[in-house]
């Protein structure tokens, strides 16, 4: 009886102390820099400066999200990307807190919009959400450019380079398993990349990094996995929201062969709002012309 009094209290103060910890950090805010360097991206692009955003699920960082906006201010991005997952999909939900921060963005930026797949559900099935997705697009309308399966040219001086946005179908999202990704899927839903120019690719979900390096992205900007939730030294993020114990991917820095993915830890946070040792992230990302060094971003 009392062993089983010491258990039930040990629990409770666990509990209890990682909801303190994760209503702390939920309030923080912490801005992580990556340098990109590669021979492909013109010498136009060179310091280019770009803020990702990704898994906002309304989260506000003080009122209408004033900090938030003043962080990304102070990083004086050429260009805006979203990454996905702005707003929580759930049936009736308010989508007013990321549609605000969107629109006082755009007019500042070029704000460019990938679909996680909070987007993507809310789009596919308005049997069940109804109008939240047109409500949501038409509201923003020609405030930012939206990539679903699509690209656009980001052009300096003459010179380019590519941005991809990837509209996964709702299979490549469900739990516990992940699903295989046919050989040419990502081909046949975005084309083919021009080898020689460099390649932006949007991508929500970390999972399929592999499949993104093979279709050809130079870059892959990701979010989904808020950090793993709890992070642990030496092991990284205990559980992604696809259920996946100390999952591949959490945050950070990923690459394979010639590609480089950047892993966002996310902004907010859905059903479950806990974070342990996993502040909420904003990326800024600089693009450098030239040969890559050695041992550079490791």
């Amino acid at each position: 009886m009392k062993i089983g009094l010491i258990v039930a209290g040990i629990v409770l103060l666990m509990i209890l102390t990682v909801s303190i910890i994760s209503v702390i950090e939920n309030q923080k805010l912490k801005v992580t820099q990556y340098h990109i360097r590669s021979p492909k991206i013109p010498k136009a692009f060179h310091g280019c400066r770009f803020v990702v955003l990704a898994d906002l699920h309304n989260a506000c960082f003080e009122k209408d999200n004033r900090l938030l906006l003043e962080k990304i201010r102070k990083q004086q991005p050429d260009y805006i990307f979203i990454a996905g997952d702005m707003l929580v999909g759930k049936p009736k939900k308010s989508t007013e807190v990321p549609a605000r921060l969107i629109e006082e963005l755009a007019k500042e930026y070029p704000v460019f919009y990938g679909k996680g797949n909070h987007e993507q559900r809310i789009s596919v099935y308005p049997e069940t959400y109804g109008e939240m997705w047109k409500e949501y697009r038409e509201r923003l309308g020609e405030n930012v450019i939206w990539l679903e399966n699509a690209r656009v040219p980001l052009r300096k001086n003459g010179a380019a380079i590519y941005l991809y946005g990837l509209d996964l179908e709702p299979r490549f999202y469900k739990r516990l398993r992940k699903q295989p990704m046919e050989k040419e899927y990502l081909t046949q839903v975005l084309g083919t990349p021009e080898p020689e120019t460099y390649t932006i690719l949007l991508a929500h979900n970390p999972d399929y990094f592999s499949e993104y390096a093979r279709w050809g992205a130079d870059l892959v900007l990701a979010g989904h996995l808020h950090g793993g939730m709890i992070r642990l030294p030496l092991f990284g993020g205990v559980l992604s929201p696809m259920f996946h114990i100390f999952p591949k991917y959490d945050r950070g820095r990923y690459e394979e062969g010639n590609s480089t993915m950047l892993l966002s830890g996310g902004l907010g946070n859905h059903t479950v709002p806990i974070r342990v040792n996993n502040l909420p992230e904003l990326l800024t990302v600089i693009l450098e012309s030239g040969e890559t060094l050695a041992n550079e971003g490791k």
